[in-house]
């Protein structure tokens, strides 16, 4: 009698399949209609001047570069963050709902290959809306950068300046235009909606209501975001010039652990759009946190997720 052949503890092709599957899921969900406003909001910004200033205290090219950095970087950022948080709340209660979860696990297919699926497909859908949103952005800033280059080339030609001093402001006008040091803001904000992604989908797991998971998730963020400020506020000593013992050092690790500190990401997305150097190194180092993080998140999930019973 032939032995049933048994089933490898994960399989990269079996969370790759239920990747696919939750992109078709959320495409039918439809998405991808929350573009529609951002791209208007991108283009509107080439059209309309309601954000900078006129007349006298008009704003320089640069400040007006970099307020449109900071306006389209953000609103990505909100939206990433936000897809992140609600699409993962909706999968898992959505599967068990039309009862997919019990066909998927009865394969038989490993829980934690449905969890990295599930976590794979939110990304991949993350990232294909991102794309647009990075061309978008990188599209009408070089409208808006070709524009100021324009105009600043004619009014100082118009004046006399020397051929170097035109070179210089040119080429401190296009330092705030579309550039790699952009990307690695766009490429911030992607980890950033990643982790939150992972831990919308730990809180996923053991959570019995949606709306309960969604406003986790959110206040996770929150914290995330100010944690740094608060974790510094806390844990510094007065007499000790401000620097932390051991024990505020192994506590302050551990809510790190807990709680992502999304001011890293923001502060490389922050440095982006004012046009400051951002070396690779840098980026590298944040991937590999966002990495950690999102393994700890998972294996968090697969924790629970294994007691449940369906």
């Amino acid at each position: 009698m032939s032995r049933p052949a048994s089933t490898s503890f994960f399989s990269l092709r079996r969370a790759f399949i239920i990747a696919q599957s939750t992109v078709t899921q959320l495409v039918r969900m439809k998405v991808f209609y929350f573009l529609a406003p951002i791209a208007l909001l991108f283009l509107g910004l080439q059209f309309f001047d309601a954000f900078w200033y006129e007349g006298p205290e008009a704003l320089m090219p640069e400040q007006e570069l970099r307020m449109h950095k900071n306006l389209c970087l953000g609103t990505m950022m909100l939206f990433t963050s936000l897809f992140a948080i609600v699409s993962t709340a909706l999968l898992i209660p959505g599967d068990i709902e039309d009862r997919t979860l019990y066909t998927i696990l009865c394969k038989p297919v490993p829980r934690l290959d449905y969890l990295v699926g599930k976590l794979f497909g939110v990304i991949a859908v993350i990232f294909i809306a991102m794309l647009v949103m990075d061309l978008l952005l990188v599209a009408t800033l070089h409208y808006r950068t070709e524009a100021k280059l324009a105009d600043m080339t004619e009014y100082m030609t118009r004046l006399g300046y020397p051929e170097r001093e035109v070179k210089a402001g040119r080429a401190e006008i296009a330092a705030h235009g579309p550039t790699l040091v952009l990307q690695f803001g766009v490429l911030a904000h992607f980890l950033k909606a990643c982790v939150i992604a992972a831990v919308a989908l730990l809180i996923s797991t053991f959570s019995t209501s949606t709306l309960f998971t969604i406003a986790t998730s959110v206040m996770i963020w929150i914290i995330g975001a100010f944690q740094s400020i608060a974790r510094d506020g806390l844990f510094s000593d007065p007499a000790l010039g401000g620097e932390p013992n051991l024990a505020e050092r192994i506590v302050g690790t551990l809510i790190s652990l807990v709680f992502p500190d999304f001011q890293l990401f923001e502060a490389i997305s922050d440095a982006a759009a004012r046009a400051e150097n951002v070396l690779p190194a840098d980026m590298a180092q944040l991937a590999g946190l966002s990495a950690v993080y999102v393994g700890i998140y998972v294996v968090l999930s697969w924790f629970v997720f294994s007691d449940k019973e369906f």
